[in-house]
């Protein structure tokens, strides 16, 4: 089978999913059946991709790459003919479903990452992106939810349950990487992610900002979308800018906890990268955050958008007890959260909308494959 991955920004968490399930895509299928149409100024971000696989457009701006995207998007599909397109998050997901309108296009999978309409929106907003995807569904093959959360909310907004497939995201069980240099005694706190509302980097700062004397936070990541009040600058925080796959892995190697402190998430791949480090996860009660990280035992979960609370929360962690969270979020990850438990339901799926035989792989043991599929 020929996979076009279509994704519209490969900042942030698109670009980890792609690096962490496309490699064993290729793995399995060979170059000559993959292909990801990515934006060219992003394609830095997909660095476990080999070159071949890539094809691109001109996103000097949100606007400006959607009719680019569209452009390129046709382009590929008449020329390369893929049997099956998987597009990934909003953006992506709605020019290829609406290009589907206008001309054939083969089985389409969409992956929101995150519905828009869990974003706090004026109310005709929120209405109209309901509407909207509502609508886009029934373009869709199937659609891949990647959390329950995210699943439970497409129910709500009358997605029908026969289109939707959960998924969860994952990440490979070892990673090369070495261990930042990080020298300092404090307690060494990290954030990953884009500098935008919804992951709530404002939020931290607010809270570790008269903590200077008992932690220092190190903040990886930049703003993808234009505007927002400029970020402080603390003495004890440090901004690395947005870094490669292996970079972020050093980071997380090198801290004692993770903080995640969304305002929303349709899953957290950052929590998982964490887990598999051994590192406890310290998150907002949202999204699939509440399903990846068991409260006090692999993490501590807090409540979005309230710094003091989030305060006093840092001003009292241990050591030993972030440990021994830690240690018990890897066993965790293992059981759940690898990228081959995800690449494996993701070609079962892909055959099963295709109504293919797939080549066998370890699939064959998942929990629900049918007898004899793989």
């Amino acid at each position: 089978m020929k996979i076009l991955h279509v994704v519209e920004t490969a900042r942030g968490g698109c670009g980890s999913y792609l690096n962490e399930i496309l490699p064993q895509q290729l793995a399995l299928l060979g170059p000559a059946q993959l292909r990801c149409l990515a934006p060219r100024q992003h394609l830095d971000q997909l660095d476990r991709l080999p070159p071949e696989l890539l094809r691109d457009f001109d996103r000097p701006s949100r606007a400006r790459g959607l009719p680019q995207l569209a452009r390129a998007l046709r382009r590929t599909v008449r020329d390369w003919q893929p049997d099956l397109i998987h597009a990934h998050s909003t953006f992506a997901g709605a020019i290829t479903r609406t290009l589907s309108l206008l001309q054939p296009l083969p089985p389409i999978v969409y992956c929101p990452h995150g519905w828009v309409f869990d974003v706090p929106l004026p109310a005709p907003l929120g209405g109209i992106a309901r509407l909207t995807e509502r609508w886009l569904a029934g373009r869709s093959a199937r659609i891949v939810a990647i959390s329950q959360a995210e699943r439970q909310l497409a129910l709500q907004a009358g997605i029908p349950d026969e289109r939707l497939t959960v998924v969860r995201n994952g990440v490979a069980r070892d990673v090369d990487a070495a261990v930042a240099d990080w020298p300092d005694t404090r307690l060494r706190l990290l954030f990953v992610g884009r500098l935008d509302r919804q992951k709530g980097a404002d939020t931290l700062l607010e809270a570790v900002a008269p903590l200077q004397r008992s932690v220092c936070l190190r903040i990886v990541g930049e703003r993808v979308h234009a505007g927002g009040r400029p970020l402080p600058t603390l003495p004890h925080v440090s901004y690395t800018g947005w870094l490669t796959q292996a970079q972020v892995a050093a980071q997380i190697a090198a801290c004692d906890a993770v903080v995640m402190p969304s305002r929303w998430e349709g899953f957290g791949l950052v929590a998982v990268e964490a887990m598999r480090a051994a590192k406890p996860v310290l998150a907002s009660a949202v999204g699939g955050l509440q399903e990846i990280v068991l409260d006090r035992q692999t993490g501590q979960l807090f409540p979005p958008d309230q710094p003091l609370t989030l305060r006093r929360l840092l001003a009292g962690l241990d050591r030993e007890q972030l440990r021994q969270q830690g240690l018990a979020g890897r066993e965790r990850f293992e059981q759940h959260y690898t990228s081959q438990r995800t690449h494996e339901e993701l070609m079962r799926l892909y055959a099963e909308v295709l109504g293919r035989p797939l080549a066998r792989t370890s699939a064959d043991a998942l929990p629900g494959a049918p007898e004899g599929r793989a």
